[in-house]
């Protein structure tokens, strides 16, 4: 059947009357098509991937007691031709990489299928490489709609954690299995010494390493398997992303369970975290991007809508989790004598 629209009002002759007609001019800027934005995220997940196996290699080497090595913590054209030209300096830098960024790409795949779920329009993962540290600052995605009410944001902001932490159980144990107690050198202030980097522990890392080694005697570490450093690289993320503060996911998910309240909650925790900068400098980072992206959790779109019996649990499972992600000191140095 075909549709019957309005009589067509009457038009002018703009062949006519050319004075009329609009001047040519500049196209408007339109949206970046589908294409271009996946091919910017591949582009971005294949440098990721080199930076990440080349740093992550030397990582490998700093946390361990056993090895030695004259590598840095950022790239130089002499680690890259190092890393990619010895199997046993690239063996260890792939084993990180790989699991890290399945445990990066799965906080996110998380958030994305949670906006598809729900039709929101949104960007594929962007990995964003770095040339220092651990070769990635992490990975995200835009999502180009607001959101509608409360379950909306939980289910989008929860899904994220909740799959990356899925994803970076199992190497945290078969990482931490395949770790080895180590004594940790006495440091002799008398000649050179070497730096060893020692990741923080948390309840969660506490526990699988008692369970899986037993009680660590004093002065003693683990040599940790790339999976294990992987891991927890993931946990870290993990307890970044919880902070319940602004468009963080924690944010999400604490304006989700309390509406207004979180923003009446932002400051004093805010405050917080940069206490926690007292026992670990990079708080005070985190708490500096906070500040600018925003403290308080801006409201959605229908207020009204409850969170329900099952999401209100869920909240409390998130809290759990930060609760067990969560590294007072998530990363330290210690000094070996030579």
């Amino acid at each position: 059947m075909d549709e019957v629209g309005p009589p067509e009002p009457n038009r002018l002759n703009l062949e006519r009357l050319p004075d009329l007609a609009p001047p040519p001019g500049p196209a408007l800027p339109t949206a970046p098509p589908a294409s271009r934005l996946y091919g910017r995220a591949a582009l971005l997940f294949v440098v990721t991937f080199f930076t990440t196996t080349t740093l992550g290699a030397a990582w490998h080497f700093f946390t361990r007691t056993d090895i030695s090595t004259d590598l840095l913590p950022w790239l130089t054209p002499r680690m890259i031709r190092d890393v990619w030209s010895h199997w046993d300096l690239l063996r260890p830098g792939l084993e990180f990489s790989l699991a890290a960024m399945f445990i990066l790409l799965a906080h996110e795949m998380g958030h994305y299928l949670a906006c598809r779920r729900y039709r929101l329009p949104a960007t594929p993962p962007f990995f964003l490489p770095a040339p220092f540290g651990l070769g990635t600052l992490g990975a995200f995605i835009r999502i180009k709609a607001p959101l509608r009410d409360k379950r909306e944001l939980f289910d989008v902001g929860a899904a994220g954690p909740f799959a990356g932490f899925l994803a970076l159980l199992p190497f945290l144990v078969v990482g931490i299995a395949r770790s080895t107690p180590a004594p940790l050198p006495a440091v002799d202030r008398s000649v050179a010494v070497a730096e060893i980097w020692l990741p923080g522990s948390g309840l969660l890392w506490a526990g699988v390493t008692r369970a899986l080694h037993g009680a660590l005697p004093a002065g003693s570490i683990l040599n940790l398997h790339p999976f294990a450093l992987a891991a927890w690289l993931g946990l870290f993320a993990t307890m970044l992303n919880l902070l319940p503060l602004g468009q963080l996911d924690g944010g999400h998910i604490l304006y989700a369970a309390l509406g207004p309240l979180q923003r009446r909650l932002a400051w004093p925790l805010w405050i917080g975290l940069c206490a926690l900068g007292i026992w670990w400098p990079g708080f005070l980072l985190w708490s500096a991007i906070t500040l600018a992206v925003g403290v308080r959790h801006p409201p959605v779109v229908d207020e009204s809508a409850p969170l329900g019996t099952m999401r209100t649990l869920l909240a409390l499972a998130a809290l759990l989790l930060f609760v067990a992600c969560f590294m007072p000191v998530p990363l330290r140095v210690a000094f070996l004598a030579h």
